[in-house]
């Protein structure tokens, strides 16, 4: 045994297993990039102290955003993930009519 912590599934597991069937089940389409939308670059936003990228948007048919999931491991401070979520929404609400209307935080280790 090497004594090494596991750090638990990689991003793309988790989404494979744990966040893309929630909006699946939804409805939505995660293969059309008219309606969803993996690590997207937030307009304007100052890569520190987050990358500036949501781990997914949807779309409604305008084109607009109404829904932003941003994942977090859980050994991390579930709040850090809201703060990054809502200045992500912040920066998306300013170049479109409206902001969008749902958020969430996946946690998982």
């Amino acid at each position: 045994m090497s004594g090494r912590i596991s750090s638990g599934p990689t991003e793309a597991v988790t989404r494979v297993g744990l966040i893309d069937p929630t909006p699946t089940r939804a409805g939505w389409n995660l293969s059309e990039r008219t309606q969803v939308r993996i690590e997207v670059p937030v307009d304007g936003y100052d890569a520190e102290p987050w990358n500036g990228v949501t781990d997914y948007c949807l779309y409604e048919a305008t084109g607009e955003v109404i829904a932003v999931v941003e994942a977090k491991r859980t050994f991390r401070n579930p709040t850090e993930g809201e703060d990054q979520l809502r200045h992500y929404l912040d920066k998306i609400a300013k170049r479109q009519s409206l902001g969008p209307v749902d958020r969430a935080i996946a946690l998982t280790n």
